[in-house]
Parts: C-alpha cells; sequence; structure tokens
C-alpha cells in the first residue's frame, strides 16, 4: 500500500509511447465505495480544461512512476462518467475528525493508504485529540463510515500504534459494502415512505444538498477566477448563491472555492 504524499507528485508514463504523459495532481475519492475513482492530472492540456485517469486504467503505481497503456487513458473530465459530480464534491479525509460509533471524538485523520491494485484505502493515521506528536492507525475494517464532516470508526479498542500492528480476524465485523448496502436500503426505504405520504410533486430538499457542508464557511483568501477577476472576497460567507455561481464556472473554480475554505 502507499500512502497519498507517496502517490501526488508522481510522473505518469505510456507504456505504449514510452514517454511521460503528466504527472498526479490529487487524488479523488469516491466516499461511497471508500475508494480512490480518479487520479486528477496535471500536463500540458490543463490551460483548455480538467484531465483525469480513471483508477481502474492504471496499470501499477510504482515508487518512481504510475504506468497506463497509452496516453488515450487520461481523459477530458467530461468524458467519464460521474467524474465531474466527484471533482465538484471534494471528498477529502486528512482533515476529517475521527469519531467514534459510541461518540467518541478520537482526532483528525493526517494520511490515509491506498491499495495499488485497486485504489481501495487500506488504512489512516490520525492525531490523536488533534495531538500531532500522538499518530495512531487505524484499518479499513474498522472503518463503518466515509462520511461528509466525520469517518466513523467502529471500535475503538482496534486502533494501533503503527501500521504494522495488523488487524485481528473479526467474524463479527460487517463488511463496509454490506454496510452501505444497508444504509442504501434504508434511505431508499424512507424516502419511498415521504413520497408516499407527501402530495405529488412536493419536494423538501435538504438546504445546500451535497454542497451543505460548505455553507455558513468563510474564504480564508480572495475568489478569483482565470481572468484574475474577484468573485467573492477573503471572510466572505459562503451561500447557496456563490457555489452556484463557482459550479457554473467549472470544476477547477469549484476545488479552488474547497482549498479556500
Amino acid at each position: 500500500m502507499k500512502s497519498t504524499e507517496q502517490i501526488q507528485g508522481l510522473p505518469i508514463f505510456s507504456l505504449t509511447e514510452g514517454a511521460e504523459i503528466g504527472r498526479v495532481k490529487q487524488l479523488v475519492l469516491e466516499p461511497s465505495s471508500g475508494s480512490v475513482r480518479l487520479l486528477q492530472v496535471d500536463n500540458d492540456q490543463d490551460a483548455i480544461g480538467v484531465h483525469v485517469l480513471p483508477y481502474e486504467s492504471v496499470i501499477g503505481v510504482g515508487d518512481f512512476a504510475v504506468t497506463v497503456e497509452s496516453s488515450e487513458s487520461i481523459r477530458d473530465l467530461h468524458d467519464v462518467a460521474g467524474a465531474r459530480e466527484l471533482v465538484l464534491l471534494g471528498y477529502k479525509i486528512i482533515g476529517t475528525r475521527v469519531l467514534s460509533r459510541k461518540g467518541q471524538l478520537m482526532g483528525v485523520v493526517q494520511e490515509y493508504y491506498v491499495e495499488e491494485e485497486t485504489g481501495s484505502v487500506t488504512a489512516c493515521t490520525f492525531a490523536e485529540h488533534s495531538n500531532t506528536e500522538s499518530v495512531r492507525v487505524f484499518h479499513r475494517d474498522n472503518i463503518m463510515t466515509f462520511g461528509r464532516d466525520v469517518l466513523v470508526i467502529k471500535d475503538e479498542s482496534r486502533i494501533f500504534d503503527s501500521l504494522q500492528d495488523e488487524p485481528a480476524p473479526q467474524d463479527n465485523v460487517i463488511p463496509l459494502t454490506a454496510s452501505l448496502e444497508v444504509t442504501h436500503a434504508a434511505q431508499e426505504t424512507a424516502a419511498t415512505r415521504t413520497d408516499a405520504a407527501s402530495p405529488q410533486g412536493a419536494e423538501a430538499p435538504t438546504p445546500g444538498g451535497q454542497y451543505a457542508y460548505l455553507i455558513g464557511k468563510q474564504l480564508r483568501e480572495d475568489l478569483t477566477d482565470d481572468g484574475g477577476n474577484v468573485l467573492a472576497t477573503r471572510g466572505t460567507e459562503i451561500t447557496e448563491a456563490l457555489i452556484e455561481t463557482v459550479k457554473q464556472a467549472g470544476p477547477a473554480l469549484f476545488m479552488k472555492l474547497n482549498r479556500l475554505t
């Protein structure tokens, strides 16, 4: 397994052309699966759009480079199903608070590790009670939920002092995919009941939708577009209207908004 620090910045090589065709700019996570779905690419095409490498197209992630079959593996963001939504969502594990199933706040995630073959998150290190000198580890089988505001773990006793401490087999552990299926089924049942009880055509949207985590936060710096025009000044409180404006401008500006909060 490799940490995000080991992967970000790696050159991407085409095996067919024997050439470097870009670099890994950042990892794009899919919270529902707990896996890296995309690698955002930094290359000479940045000026004309956002380009990504679907993780399924990755042949290898080594110490020196990421390898792919050909330059065609790198695609425009809009050509990959679901990619734009994931990039706009901007889900991040690093900096997320760790909450136990029993409601104890354990600390803040400092780093996470992925399985090179699949992109699946395998472990996380976190600063215990925000003390950067006390860094501990939990493995994937102890993760209950990759949440918007917190990462939920199942068992406080299964936290280790190092990555080398392997988790003991747990017969009573529900796989993450199974817990997600149960959660999705419950959500669908609740939605069905709500639809049946509501007047036809009535809607009750959650304020902010999937971007509600941004609303109410303040910009740490001025938000500017590619032309240098100031769209919102430092200290501006983020509203639904501002989010919609930024979304219309494209994924690159939306990612910038995420970085400035």
